[in-house]
């Protein structure tokens, strides 16, 4: 059984609305699954709807060398704005 289209999550990217299918966990611990992991560049990441609005506003990349960036956006068409780097040990 498919999840409903309010289940699923979308960005915004370059004018155009991409549906990246339903979320599949709860990042945030709220009882609500919010994100999903996919594929960027060649690393693992999450992306996620932080608000609750359907629209992805945070991913995380996991990269192959244990580096982790993450990244926001507010909504203001000011693009991704760093928030996180680390490394995993």
């Amino acid at each position: 059984m498919s999840a409903d289209l309010h289940e699923h999550l979308i960005c915004y990217s370059d004018g155009t609305l991409w549906d990246l299918g339903p979320a599949e966990f709860d990042a945030d611990g709220d009882g609500v699954r919010d994100s999903l992991t996919c594929e960027v560049d060649g690393s693992t990441a999450i992306v996620s709807d932080a608000d609750g609005d359907a629209r992805v506003d945070r991913l995380s990349i996991l990269h192959a060398d244990g580096q982790v960036s993450v990244a926001s956006i507010d909504g203001t068409d000011e693009g991704w704005n760093p928030t996180t780097l680390g490394r995993l040990h």
